[in-house]
C-alpha cells in the first residue's frame, strides 16, 4: 500500500481527510490472474480503509505475455461515488507496460532473470546455501542471489 495524499482544500484541513491509497499486487506465475484485481477492495478484511477518496488498484502479472488494461468507472456528474477505483493490470515486463525498459535494456535483462528465477524449482543444494547465507566466508554463503556454484 502506497499512500496518496490530495492537496485539495476543498476536502478540508484534516490530513486524514485528504489521504487516499494505491494498492500493488505482484504474481509470477504462468497463468494470468487478471481476474483477481476485481477483489482489491479496500474495504477488504485484510486492508480496511474508511476513505472515500478514489484510489488506485494494481495487479502485476510479471511471467505472463504482455496486456495493459486501465479502468475507471464513469458515473453520473457529481454523483456520490463510495468506490471509485482506477483498476490497473499491466503483465509481461516488456517496453509496453514499462516504457522506461525501452531506454534501459540491461533492467530488462535483469528483471527478467529475477522472474525467471522465481519459476525455477531451487535444488537440494541451493536450499542449503541460502540457509546459510552469511554464516560462512565460502563465495556461495555471501550472494544470495548467485546460487549457482
Amino acid at each position: 500500500m502506497i499512500p496518496i495524499y490530495f492537496e485539495d482544500p476543498t476536502l478540508g484541513s484534516d490530513d486524514l481527510n485528504r489521504v487516499s491509497q494505491m494498492f500493488i499486487s505482484d504474481k509470477v506465475g504462468k497463468n494470468r490472474n487478471e481476474e483477481g484485481l476485481g477483489f482489491v477492495t479496500r474495504k477488504h478484511d485484510s486492508i480496511q480503509c474508511l476513505s472515500n477518496l478514489p484510489y488506485i488498484a494494481l495487479l502485476l502479472d510479471l511471467n505472463v505475455k504482455t496486456k495493459l488494461t486501465v479502468t475507471f468507472p464513469e458515473k453520473e456528474p457529481n454523483h456520490v461515488e463510495i468506490d471509485r477505483c482506477l483498476r490497473i493490470y499491466a503483465s509481461g515486463i516488456s517496453e509496453t507496460t514499462f516504457p522506461f525498459l525501452g531506454q534501459h535494456p540491461d533492467v530488462r535483462r535483469e528483471l527478467h532473470g529475477l522472474v525467471s528465477r522465481q519459476k525455477e524449482v531451487p535444488s537440494q543444494s541451493i536450499l542449503e546455501a541460502l540457509v546459510k547465507f552469511g554464516s560462512t566466508a565460502r563465495l556461495r554463503n555471501l550472494q544470495w542471489e548467485l546460487q549457482d556454484a
